[in-house]
């Protein structure tokens, strides 16, 4: 079996100043589109969930914000979501998951690429000692304004459906910011031992429900993955590396 060489990612810090005009985003035929059309708007409120401590989080609004006209996925529809609701989007029928097309949006913008993703951050990132002190950093402090990169840069792509915890994948987007994410976790676990590749924590986001609410065991290696229509299952064990188990790749 060969090892496959991947580049398919976003550089966070090395665009912060002016995501929008990256060439993934800069709306020419080899982008992913590009940004939003620009109109007037508030950040996106994060809200907590009912029965959480904590005040709702103002973040920045991007440059954009309207729908996406330039690139290869210019006036590409939408047809799920949002499920969160978001400002000026109602939320879609059947509590997000019904059949609700409409046409792609973003709001790209420097102001949360340089708060939560930039060099100092990332290199932090890369410096923690454990997968606990990992997630704490890359998906931030729960329910507040430390969200983290994995978060911070969800709403720095923002729009609709990028900007929606539930449906962002209808986002192409989506799928770069997470080979970035991988990309990280990949040279982070590179960097100390063999232990980075078996331990799952046991800190707030080692549970098998998110930051353990509700109240949950924590999770195992032997846990399936349940990939639905997108793959066959398997277990979490079997995707700790990328050039083990049942993955075969690296990022240059």
């Amino acid at each position: 079996m060969s090892i496959l060489p991947v580049s398919l990612l976003i550089s966070w810090p090395k665009y912060q100043n002016a995501p929008q005009n990256s060439p993934l985003f800069n709306g020419d035929a080899w982008s992913l589109g590009g940004n939003g059309d620009y109109v007037p708007h508030e950040g996106p409120v994060i809200v907590p969930p009912p029965g959480i401590g904590g005040v709702p989080i103002q973040l920045a609004a991007g440059v954009g914000g309207g729908y996406v006209t330039t690139g290869p996925f210019a006036n590409m529809t939408v047809n799920l979501g949002p499920v969160g609701g978001l400002e000026g989007v109602p939320a879609g029928p059947q509590g997000g998951l019904g059949y609700n097309p409409r046409r792609l949006k973003r709001d790209l913008g420097p102001a949360l690429n340089k708060r939560y993703a930039n060099y100092t951050t990332i290199l932090n990132l890369l410096s923690q000692p454990n997968v606990d002190a990992f997630r704490l950093v890359s998906e931030g402090v729960p329910y507040t304004p430390e969200i983290g990169p994995h978060g911070g840069m969800h709403y720095a792509i923002g729009g609709d459906p990028g900007g929606d915890l539930f449906t962002s994948p209808g986002d192409p987007a989506f799928w770069v910011h997470h080979g970035q994410m991988d990309s990280v976790w990949a040279i982070w676990q590179a960097l100390g031992g063999s232990s980075r590749y078996t331990s799952l924590g046991t800190g707030p986001y080692a549970h098998r429900t998110w930051t353990n609410d509700p109240p949950a065991s924590l999770a195992q290696l032997s846990d399936v993955i349940d990939m639905g229509y997108a793959g066959e299952s398997t277990t979490i064990e079997k995707v700790m590396s990328t050039v083990g188990g049942e993955l075969c790749y690296f990022y240059l």
